[in-house]
């Protein structure tokens, strides 16, 4: 009887769970926002971090996050006022460029059409029209992407707004929200909970402020190389092969194509010159810059990269691509803190 009493007593312990999931299927719509506002806050507190632990050794927790949020935005404001101007300038004069390229490469198809008609190898006209219709597609498609995501940019610039206030409480007690929430961990499963967040923590923090700095210097390389090669709109492009190199293998790829499309319009020696510059960047970030920024615990087979790649893209888009790295790295944490548990 005893026992039995003191299972239903933990049963009635979790019994608070059953409208905590009636609320959730009922207003999830609702809960995914919070979720994303809250994540958004994360980001920003995580941004704020190094300079909130520096400033913290000398002030107050709630004076020392204050300076801390306003470090970060005056280096936002001011990044916003010395490079977005002339990145909007430069994505005005790609936009006009956009028709010249395509017709650069139709005119570099029916070269190569007329080169496999002297050969001996026929194209005929509905492979080609396909293949065109397809770039046109292609192209316009990109366009209503890009489109797209900054009207998706614009209307979530209410949670934008709203990041730095949780990224502010985040930051000023992110250890009593610690202590909280390990409090909702059995006692008996505490210790092995803390171990398996440190190991994920020291992984993913490695990994992503490794591949931060690379993406910054690749793009800043990339940018000042197609600066003093004359190519148009060089910042954009710098800023685009930074981005795509957050992208394992295939982003530097995607990044090379579109230095290419753009460089070729004013003749061969300035494309050749842009992607030697390309070229070069890369072999220093796969050379140098990796081997040193990247620890050796981080790092994970090209295969498995490519798969996590794969299945992230296609499973949940750009974000996907982005976060299927750190979230294999998490599990393989967990799972080698388990193992030697």
């Amino acid at each position: 009887m005893q026992a039995r009493s003191l299972g239903c007593n933990q049963y009635r312990r979790y019994l608070w769970l059953v409208p905590v999931i009636v609320i959730v299927v009922w207003q999830r719509m609702l809960l995914w926002q919070a979720i994303t506002q809250l994540f958004l806050g994360m980001l920003v507190a995580m941004a704020a971090l190094p300079l909130m632990k520096w400033l913290e050794k000398k002030l107050k927790p709630g004076l020392a996050a204050s300076l801390a949020m306003t470090g970060l935005s005056v280096g936002l404001i001011g990044f916003v006022l010395l490079f977005v101007p002339p990145m909007i300038a430069q994505g005005r004069q790609i936009i006009d460029m956009l028709p010249g390229v395509y017709a650069g490469v139709s005119e570099q198809l029916q070269r190569g059409q007329l080169w496999l008609e002297q050969n001996g190898m026929r194209i005929d006209e509905e492979m080609k029209g396909s293949f065109l219709s397809g770039g046109e597609a292609l192209l316009s498609g990109g366009a209503k992407a890009v489109v797209g995501w900054l009207q998706g940019v614009m209307g979530g610039l209410g949670q934008w707004m709203l990041a730095p206030v949780f990224a502010y409480y985040f930051l000023r007690d992110r250890k009593r929200i610690g202590e909280w929430l390990l409090m909702l961990v059995p006692a008996a499963k505490r210790r092995l909970v803390i171990r398996v967040l440190r190991e994920m923590r020291r992984e993913t923090a490695g990994y992503l402020r490794g591949q931060l700095l690379i993406s910054a210097v690749v793009g800043g390389l990339t940018a000042v190389g197609l600066l003093f090669c004359g190519v148009p709109g060089w910042l954009l492009l710098g800023t685009a092969m930074g981005v795509l190199e957050l992208i394992p293998y295939a982003g530097p790829f995607l990044g090379g194509v579109l230095v290419f499309l753009f460089s070729w319009q004013n003749g061969w020696k300035q494309l050749l010159w842009a992607m030697g510059v390309v070229l070069l960047v890369q072999q220093l970030e796969g050379g140098m810059l990796s081997p040193q920024l990247m620890s050796d615990a981080t790092r994970l087979h090209p295969i498995v990269v490519l798969l996590c790649v794969m299945l992230g893209g296609a499973s949940a888009g750009i974000a996907g691509i982005l976060l299927a790295v750190p979230l294999v790295l998490c599990v393989r944490a967990a799972l080698r803190v388990l193992s030697l548990r």
